[in-house]
């Protein structure tokens, strides 16, 4: 270390007439956050959407297939009132079949290297600790956006329940919501059909500590 800093000395007496000098050193901060309460995510019907066995022949001829819609319930319990959201990723990311790469849709999985389809989230009924809020959403944690009931999750984006007409995070120590799922199969020729394939959609579903 001593070397160092002789040679940095030197440095400036050489350097004369000039007082800017490039720093030699950078800091690094780790930082972070424990908090006391522990938060945990459940869905309904253990998270499983079945849409059982489906004949070639109820596919649409010509347009894409839509299947029924199924809701589950999301509920987030916490030890004790916490900022909390939920973020969901897609595990089968890059297989939306929808138009413009499905960017904003969740993907059913290949089948013979054909994308079977896309699946789209959705909340109503949101409330916190039984009250019922405004659904927020947000990519980064520190901006949020106006989610009303019936907009499209996104896959990577978190959601969260508005204090008030600032569209920040409340406090909650239950987050209860519906989800909508909505799956629709790709156009018919577009898929594998001379053997059976599986819908293959799964998504993950965090807790955030805000």
């Amino acid at each position: 270390m001593k070397y160092s800093l002789t040679v940095l000395a030197a440095a400036l007496t050489l350097s004369g007439v000039s007082t800017t000098f490039a720093a030699s050193s950078v800091d690094l901060t780790v930082k972070g956050l424990i908090t006391p309460s522990a938060c945990t995510p459940t869905l309904s019907g253990g998270g499983i959407v079945d849409h059982g066995k489906i004949a070639v022949q109820d596919l649409h001829p010509s347009l894409e297939t839509k299947l029924p819609d199924v809701t589950v319930q999301l509920t987030i319990d916490c030890e004790a009132s916490t900022l909390v959201a939920i973020k969901s990723t897609d595990n089968r990311a890059g297989t939306s079949s929808q138009w413009g790469g499905g960017s904003s849709t969740f993907g059913l999985g290949l089948a013979a290297g054909k994308k079977v389809g896309w699946y789209a989230l959705t909340m109503i009924n949101a409330t916190a600790d039984d009250t019922p809020r405004t659904v927020i959403e947000s990519v980064d944690g520190s901006t949020w956006f106006d989610a009303p009931a019936g907009t499209i999750w996104q896959p990577d984006w978190m959601r969260s329940l508005a204090s008030g007409a600032e569209l920040n995070p409340v406090p909650m120590q239950r987050f209860r919501s519906d989800v909508v799922i909505s799956t629709v199969l790709n156009y018919k020729r577009e898929l594998p059909l001379t053997e059976e394939f599986a819908i293959d959609g799964n998504a993950t579903l965090d807790v955030v500590y805000l």
